[in-house]
């Protein structure tokens, strides 16, 4: 090959659109807003969902300690808590690491971090 193909190659190359990844969708919501929302719709069990996510990725760990405090301020109580963990766990999204008159440790099964 001569050296103007090559240089032609190269600069067919460097001006070909570059190919783009496919990419998961997310949508960035408030926490506020999100607990208004579940107010509303009854949907606090998956507000816990969406706060452990949020933890998990705040703190760069797939494991996270999920307190009543953490909670309550999205006007979670105690039960709705240990029914939403129960039904995450029984979903496969998570592992409950349930501990006696401690806050339970969650582990995600699938790392979003």
């Amino acid at each position: 090959m001569d050296d103007w193909a090559k240089q032609r190659l190269a600069e067919l190359h460097a001006a070909a659109p570059a190919k783009r990844k496919r990419v998961r969708s997310y949508v960035q919501i408030p926490l506020e807003l999100a607990g208004q929302a579940a107010a509303a719709t009854g949907g606090k069990r998956m507000l816990v969902w969406m706060l452990i996510l949020y933890r998990s990725w705040q703190q760069q760990t797939p494991t996270v300690v999920v307190t009543s405090t953490m909670l309550h301020k999205y006007g979670i109580s105690r039960e709705v808590k240990r029914r939403a963990l129960e039904q995450l766990e029984a979903a496969g999204l998570l592992t409950v690491e349930w501990r006696a008159k401690k806050n339970p440790i969650v582990t995600l099964t699938t790392v979003y971090v």
